[in-house]
């Protein structure tokens, strides 16, 4: 073992333990074009985010514009049957006086 601790560098354990030996790069790797396909791949992912981004806004956008056309029909309908049924009171209340079931008015001048 002494000639195995002569022949390796300290922290090397590559040939006592080959799980641990780092994956042999090709003798052929590029780093060019592998820096001009990350720089594609980050260029599609950039795309997808900035489209998503936009869809969503756009989709929000749509949403509380639907939420509030909602919520100002809900009050014109709210107002609407609080006016039919104060007017059928009223015409209640006008029969009733001219058959003379009610008595006159104390507030006079309103309508």
């Amino acid at each position: 073992q002494a000639h195995i601790a002569q022949a390796l560098p300290v922290g090397s354990c590559t040939s006592l333990c080959p799980a641990m030996a780092p994956l042999p790069w090709p003798k052929n790797f590029n780093w060019y074009s592998f820096a001009l396909y990350r720089y594609k791949v980050y260029d599609v992912i950039w795309k997808v985010s900035a489209t998503a981004t936009i869809g969503a806004t756009i989709y929000l956008g749509v949403a509380v514009v639907q939420t509030w056309n909602a919520s100002i029909h809900r009050t014109w309908q709210h107002y609407a049957r609080k006016e039919r049924e104060r007017a059928e009171l009223m015409d209640y209340i006008r029969q009733a006086r001219e058959k003379g079931i009610l008595g006159p008015s104390k507030v006079h001048g309103f309508e």
